[in-house]
């Protein structure tokens, strides 16, 4: 058994992805790049106000004022193809690529095969990614597209006899000359056409009266010619009027996101990156791609980091396309040791870094890691990491580094008090004699020294223009606390207080 998978008016329906509320509403197609566009193809709406096929577009205006006219776009039509492909390959392996708009499934070895409930399931699938199609099952290819094209909404052919019969003759495609001929002799149906015989068919119309009837007849099968759906999802669109708010961008990107979930859903995928492409009125690309920290299908996350951006984006001209693509992946299962722990929601951490970054800068947000140098406080900001850490070491591997097991019998080492930082250092005047400062003059500490230790000294990166030099010392104070005192090139500071 074979299915057909068949759009009617498919380039119109690739336009209507974008904006189904269309649908409904006296909407035609042409072609923008033809010298003399005239109409393609029209909505139910515009057919009813009197539109035809090969009007021109002043024509269709006449006709209807509240016509819209949407022009082909060879991105939503590529999109639109793309979906179908990979709608029909979660229910088959086996597909092929028929035309515009139409798909062949081999049913061969699907396990408790219900035709009806199967189609029903097809047609829904396809309305998820704003697809309308009609479903057609046969024994052979050519059958299943006949019933697919005369199905409303499902056709599943039982009687191939009786259905053919039914069928008009122009169902298998005769030129406009032969269907001429036919008419004129009073053949309406693919049954009066069948009686009529092969060979007088032959002799009187020549070889196309063969194909035709081989057609007509639809008993002969063919090998579908495979393929496989692309792993690419995109959405994209051109605006009629310039965008210069966000709203409206929102509204099209909510939609854009759900179509593409739903069809990395089918491909049992989930979205790992996405990447925003946007085009402004005087055809400047902007383009920002999303690393999704933990790949997921979840709509509401994934628009959280769209509006998040686009809250702090500002163009200097206004938007007149769009496209929104993702990138598949899947989902990524940790195991953790024992005493480690995962964030509840890796996403929403990072959508919080993001907006951080928006208010502060990016230079301010991150994790700090220690310079490899003796200057006190040297560190720099890396991006957050929670995976590994920076060293290399895996949280479990860090852990066990840190770990030191005491000998047996090694008495507790005392430590001295605890030294507390003010940050930033507090300015301060001092008075220095050969033994080291005498009198410090500061918000903390005012008065002659009691004790004083040190100097130490320290310097680096004499060789550069981040060259540095520093003495310390620590201080006693009249009331008996501890303090650092620190000298460098710019002044003297009161560094902290010991516990």
């Amino acid at each position: 058994m074979y299915a057909v998978i068949y759009i009617s008016e498919f380039f119109l329906q690739a336009s209507l992805r974008a904006e189904p509320e269309l649908g409904k509403q006296p909407v035609v197609l042409i072609d923008g790049d033809e010298k003399k566009p005239v109409v393609l193809q029209f909505t139910e709406a515009a057919r009813a106000a009197g539109i035809a096929e090969g009007m021109t577009p002043t024509q269709a205006l006449a006709r209807c004022t509240r016509l819209q006219i949407k022009g082909r776009s060879a991105s939503q039509e590529q999109a639109a193809t793309d979906a179908l492909l990979q709608c029909a390959y979660s229910f088959s392996p086996s597909i092929e690529a028929t035309g515009p708009g139409v798909c062949t499934l081999d049913l061969a070895g699907l396990p408790n095969l219900q035709l009806k409930e199967l189609a029903n399931e097809m047609r829904q699938r396809l309305a998820m990614i704003l697809l309308p199609a009609q479903i057609g099952i046969g024994e052979n290819p050519w059958l299943a597209l006949l019933a697919a094209r005369a199905g409303n909404p499902c056709c599943i052919v039982t009687n191939s006899t009786e259905f053919l019969n039914g069928l008009p003759v122009e169902s298998v495609g005769p030129s406009f000359a032969t269907f001429s001929i036919l008419k004129k002799w009073g053949i309406h149906t693919l049954a009066q056409f069948i009686a009529l015989g092969k060979e007088p068919l032959s002799a009187r119309l020549g070889a196309e009266a063969l194909e035709l009837h081989e057609r007509a007849v639809a008993s002969s099968t063919r090998p579908l010619r495979l393929v496989r759906p692309p792993e690419t999802f995109q959405e994209s669109i051109e605006f009629e009027r310039e965008i210069e708010t966000t709203e409206p961008l929102l509204f099209v990107l909510r939609r854009f996101l759900e179509q593409l979930l739903v069809r990395l859903e089918m491909m049992y995928w989930v979205a790992q990156e996405l990447r925003l492409r946007l085009r402004c009125e005087n055809g400047a690309p902007y383009e920002k791609t999303f690393p999704i920290p933990a790949p997921t299908s979840n709509v509401e996350t994934l628009f959280r980091m769209l509006h998040t951006h686009l809250e702090t984006l500002r163009t200097e001209h206004p938007i007149v396309g769009l496209e929104l693509s993702a990138k598949p992946g899947r989902a990524i299962n940790h195991q953790f040791g024992l005493f480690e722990s995962v964030l509840r929601d890796p996403n929403h951490f990072y959508e919080t870094l993001a907006r951080l970054t928006a208010l502060v800068g990016v230079e301010r947000v991150g994790t700090p890691v220690l310079e490899e140098t003796h200057r006190p406080d040297a560190f720099r900001m890396e991006p957050v990491g929670l995976d590994v850490w920076s060293s290399g070491f895996s949280r479990s591997e860090r852990a066990k580094a840190d770990i030191v097991p005491a000998e047996a019998g090694t008495p507790y080492e005392a430590r001295g008090p605890a030294l507390q930082r003010f940050r930033p250092p507090i300015a301060a005047t001092a008075k220095l004699a050969l033994e080291g400062p005498v009198s410090i003059e500061s918000a903390v500490f005012r008065g002659t020294a009691r004790g004083v230790r040190g100097p130490w000294r320290s310097s680096g990166h004499w060789w550069d223009s981040e060259c540095w030099g520093r003495d310390e010392w620590d201080v006693e104070a009249s009331n008996g606390r501890w303090y650092r005192i620190c000298r460098q090139a710019h002044g003297w500071f009161v560094e902290g207080i010991y516990d």
